[in-house]
């Protein structure tokens, strides 16, 4: 089980590259990705976002990457001759043309964008690639080393929480029986109070009955104990993402619960659901956090 927060920060160089990967990530209810890359390696966003996709499943995830290119500046460069010598021919016959001369033709010249090239080294985008996403590649096993660290953390909470919730539902349902006793004591202690009219023993039996079948939860009690029961089984889950169905298992339970406190007249019982209740509330919010 792993949680949505984490953060990991790592530092990497070579001798040409040198590269700093700052990652934050909050709980989100799918994957929100935000990606701060300096210019020169926009040509990988979307292959660090794939890289990403396939670790990560939930969460709003920050990622700023700081990028040097430790190369001399000078090997970056190159003159085009062709051109500045062709510039510098046409500022020639401008000068003689209009005999006047110009005094700041190496100005006019470096305004020309194609004077001044960046030269193309071979294998260049596939070295940095490599550089970025080995790097990037670990910066992510770092994360998800303490994504699953918190994790494991909160499934010691929630199971701890599960243990309690398992013995108050083992207490609603030693308590059950009693849901129609009591009801059988205090109709009999209304109706002898009545005493206008006569109610036979057939009459009280199909009261008893009609509130046997309506305030019967022994379904309820048993999905409850069926959700606790898969509960466990995904805290202990394998699975990268296990965060949703958590959810949905909680709202099931929190769903019996709310059957079983409606359709349950004994004050006992009542108090536990309330208990139990706060209990799921308490792991749910937690669950939140949970990838």
């Amino acid at each position: 089980m792993r949680s949505m927060t984490g953060y990991s920060k790592q530092y990497f160089e070579n001798n040409n590259y040198s590269v700093q990967f700052e990652i934050k990530t909050i709980n989100n209810k799918n994957l929100n990705l935000k990606i701060k890359l300096p210019g020169v390696l926009n040509f990988l966003e979307n292959k660090i976002r794939t890289e990403i996709g396939k670790n990560i499943t939930r969460g709003s995830l920050d990622l700023k990457i700081e990028f040097t290119d430790k190369r001399k500046n000078d090997e970056f460069f190159q003159i085009d001759e062709n051109i500045s010598d062709s510039y510098i021919k046409v500022l020639d016959c401008l000068e003689k043309k209009y005999n006047e001369k110009i005094t700041n033709k190496l100005e006019i010249l470096l305004k020309n964008p194609e004077v001044i090239k960046r030269k193309s080294f071979d294998f260049e985008d596939n070295e940095i690639e490599t550089f970025i996403l080995n790097g990037l590649e670990e910066v992510i096993e770092k994360l998800i080393e303490m994504k699953i660290f918190e994790g494991e953390r909160l499934k010691k909470y929630f199971l701890s929480i599960i243990e309690n919730l398992e013995n108050k539902v083992k207490k609603i349902k030693e308590l059950k029986n009693l849901i129609v006793s009591n009801y059988t004591q205090k109709l009999k202690e209304r109706l002898s109070k009545i005493e206008d009219i006569k109610f036979s023993d057939e009459d009280i039996l199909k009261e008893i009955l009609l509130f046997t079948d309506r305030s019967d939860i022994s379904e309820e009690i048993s999905r409850l104990e069926s959700h606790i029961y898969q509960l466990k089984i995904e805290l202990n889950s394998k699975e990268k993402s296990i965060g949703k169905k958590i959810d949905f298992i909680l709202q099931e339970i929190f769903r019996e619960l709310n059957t079983s406190s409606v359709k349950c007249n004994l004050y006992e019982i009542s108090k536990i659901i309330v208990e139990c209740k706060t209990d799921v509330e308490k792991i749910r919010e937690q669950a939140l956090n949970i990838e």
